[in-house]
């Protein structure tokens, strides 16, 4: 018994070269302690820089390559690593602020370097435990990235954040709200990185940990009071009340696995009770749109092999509707901060504008064009586009943007990032099937996700 333990501490050995290479991952986060005296637009120089060098020069100096038997490496890493921690920098740099002005950035290339490599390590160590939606990642591993993730981030944002001491110390349950909302910045970039969608998984996961992080930076200045009202209770009572009885029709009618019946009915009372009757407005306005333009021209798409009989099941909701799951809550924990509305309104806008994209592209498009090229592929071809499907997509993006707008739940400075940002995304989607391993569920999250970053992005730059 004694043996089979030490066996199972030990592990598997790692791949040839493997080790190296995380280490090199690991200690690039040690650049990241610069930035406490950096500008921002000096930091973002000398991620430029580092991205010329990692193009132009160290090819001739070592390769793209630390030499690697793991057969899924891809030197794409290093030339993506500088150019995440750019975004980074512009997005997520704060002049002026009390605790400092780059430790969020900081943070996020925590996540970058200690959440990525440790998963790696750990999951390819003692990794034993498939994850349902990628049997190609752990258990194990998204613990290592979670803890990982969170321990090197936090190291990195106390540095660069001289004042953030001395503001948590007044009072000790500060110190408990901070580690929750870094664990929870630090898991949502643990299962982003664990979903395959195509895209490198250094890229969505630290930029998404650190928008999380952002929305929930008012944690600083004390403790919030979370709105545990009566009101609050009777609106969380109508939200389950309503949805159960939505979800006993789901069910007579088929329209969705009873799994996904359960986990749309967990949204939708989260969505309503969390994120307020705005969010779940905007979640019915793309249930409800996706709905009808699904059952557009049925006997052409059905005659033509483009549709999709199988019910939806839990991946299928939770890839759509994980933003707005995820920004519901932070709207409540935050009392009705715009970057979570920002989150629920930008998923829901990149979700709707793919699903309309899709449904009117194969029912009314008789061209399709594969992205980026433009070269003409058959009709409901992964990832294509055609005219109509645009259209609509931009369509669907506005129609949740000006709903958005037009209740109040976010202001008008708000109403032309989302729109272009869902929009955008949508095309995005298109392009990541031929950039690596990928599912469709995969492929939905990470619109929804791209949505979000570039909605923030856009009202940040412009």
């Amino acid at each position: 018994m004694g043996r089979e333990l030490m066996r199972a501490m030990a592990g598997r050995p790692l791949p040839a070269g493997e080790l190296a290479r995380k280490a090199v991952h690991l200690s690039m986060g040690l650049f990241a302690l610069a930035l406490r005296w950096l500008t921002w637009p000096q930091a973002a120089m000398c991620a430029v820089a580092a991205f010329a060098f990692n193009l132009l020069v160290l090819p001739a100096v070592l390769g793209h390559r630390l030499r690697s038997e793991r057969e899924d490496v891809s030197d794409r890493g290093v030339l993506l690593y500088p150019l995440v921690v750019l975004v980074l920098i512009v997005l997520f740099h704060r002049p002026g602020h009390a605790a400092g002005g780059m430790y969020l950035a900081a943070f996020g290339w925590g996540l970058l370097a200690g959440g990525d490599a440790t998963a790696g390590l750990v999951g390819m160590k003692w990794g034993r435990h498939e994850l349902p939606w990628n049997p190609r990642k752990t258990w194990e591993g998204l613990a290592g990235y979670t803890v990982g993730g969170a321990v090197i981030g936090t190291a990195l944002l106390m540095w660069n954040a001289p004042g953030l001491m001395h503001l948590v110390a007044r009072a000790t349950p500060l110190w408990l709200l901070h580690a929750a909302a870094i664990l929870l910045a630090a898991g949502t970039a643990a299962v982003l990185e664990g979903v395959p969608h195509g895209l490198d998984d250094n890229v969505l996961p630290p930029l998404l940990g650190a928008y999380v992080l952002f929305t929930l930076h008012t944690l600083h200045g004390g403790v919030p009071a979370l709105p545990l009202s009566g009101a609050f209770v009777k609106t969380m009572a109508l939200a389950v009340l309503v949805n159960s009885v939505i979800a006993g029709a789901a069910l007579a009618v088929r329209l969705l696995e009873p799994a996904g019946v359960a986990a749309a009915w967990v949204l939708g009372v989260a969505t309503w009770g969390f994120g307020s009757w705005r969010a779940y407005l905007l979640l019915w306005v793309f249930l409800g749109v996706g709905t009808a333009v699904t059952g557009l021209r049925r006997a052409h798409k059905r005659a033509a092999g483009l549709e999709d009989e199988a019910r939806r099941g839990v991946r299928h909701v939770l890839a759509n509707g994980l933003m707005c799951l995820l920004g519901s809550l932070l709207f409540w924990v935050t009392g009705g901060k715009a970057a979570a509305a920002a989150m629920v309104a930008a998923g829901l806008a990149a979700a709707l504008a793919d699903t309309m994209g899709s449904e009117v592209g194969k029912a009314y498009g008789r061209r399709a064009y594969s992205l980026p090229g433009l070269r003409r592929v058959p009709p409901g071809t992964e990832g294509a586009v055609s005219l109509p499907g645009t259209m609509a997509a931009l369509v669907g993006s506005a129609a949740v943007a000006v709903a958005a707008v037009g209740t109040g739940f976010l202001s008008r400075s708000w109403l032309l990032p989302v729109v272009a940002a869902g929009f955008l995304a949508m095309l995005a989607e298109g392009v990541l099937p031929r950039l690596g391993d990928h599912s469709n569920e995969g492929t939905n999250l990470a619109n929804t996700v791209i949505g979000v970053i570039l909605a923030f992005a856009l009202w940040r730059l412009l």
